[in-house]
């Protein structure tokens, strides 16, 4: 199941009946690369890859060769089917300006984050977190506005856990 990879992205053409073909001609043009996988499917192309950031840069190559005819489905939390369902948690680390510390940490809060450390010093803090992904998705594109691009942070996954509620961020 490729354990390591709790996220996926499902990649489709518009003008194809065929989506086994066209998945399986894409995952050809794109070389192989530790970040990600490509898996065919009858549904389309399924790029699984270990957070939100190693979706962009398959996705971004499959948008340039294919173009409008290139259907992208959302991000979807990949997870741990049986008789008990489990979902993948990440450890979430951020570094950023003090002044953007306290905006961080209610967005945080909202994704019913736990905070784990915190340290700051004169101008700069990091911040851990742990979560499960399914809240964290869109995580990364609203750190980018809220910072003005200038934290970093490192989205990894820590371990999966039992589901006890609904997990969210799951392909219908």
């Amino acid at each position: 199941m490729n354990f390591d990879l709790p996220i996926e992205q499902l990649v489709r053409r518009t003008d194809t009946r065929f989506q086994l073909g066209f998945a399986t001609e894409a995952k050809e043009r794109l070389p192989a690369r530790e970040e990600f996988v490509l898996s065919p499917s009858r549904r389309g192309l399924h790029v699984l890859a270990r957070n939100e950031d190693g979706l962009a840069a398959p996705v971004g190559a499959l948008r340039d060769a294919y173009g409008q005819g290139l259907e992208v489905g959302p991000p979807t939390v990949r997870l741990i089917e049986g008789v008990q369902v489990q979902e993948p948690i990440m450890h979430v680390r951020i570094a950023l300006e003090t002044g953007y510390q306290e905006a961080v940490k209610q967005v945080l809060l909202a994704r019913e984050a736990t905070l784990e450390e915190e340290h700051a010093r004169s101008r700069r803090a990091v911040l851990r977190y742990e979560a499960p992904l399914a809240r964290l998705l869109g995580l990364p594109t609203e750190l980018n506005q809220l910072t003005a691009g200038t934290a970093r942070y490192w989205i990894v996954l820590s371990h999966y856990a039992l589901v006890t509620r609904d997990p969210g961020g799951r392909a219908a």
